[in-house]
């Protein structure tokens, strides 16, 4: 369950929420008036948290650069039928 409390208490007691941030590494959500204002978290726990998004962009870029050459091979005739490219590939094993 994630650690709410009003930005009030960041102003009054600002160590507090700091020693908080670093205890848990879990994020506090600050509120005004009731709704969400700010997040707040540990500067460790961020950066892996941001890492963990970078290698998830970084892969889903390779990903999305695979689909672009498949379909550029398709459009330009570079495929084999199923039972060709199976055919090959268990020749290719025998070897």
């Amino acid at each position: 369950m994630p650690t709410v409390m009003p930005v009030s208490e960041l102003q009054r007691n600002f160590k507090k929420v700091v020693d908080e941030c670093e205890r848990s590494s879990d994020p506090i959500y600050l509120t005004r008036n009731g709704s969400a204002s700010l997040v707040v978290m540990d500067a460790a726990a961020f950066d892996r948290e941001m890492a963990i998004h970078e290698r998830v962009r970084d892969r889903e870029i390779r990903v999305q650069k695979s689909i672009e050459r498949g379909y550029e091979d398709y459009l330009a005739g570079r495929y084999l039928p199923l039972d060709q490219a199976l055919d090959e590939a268990d020749k290719a094993r025998d070897l």
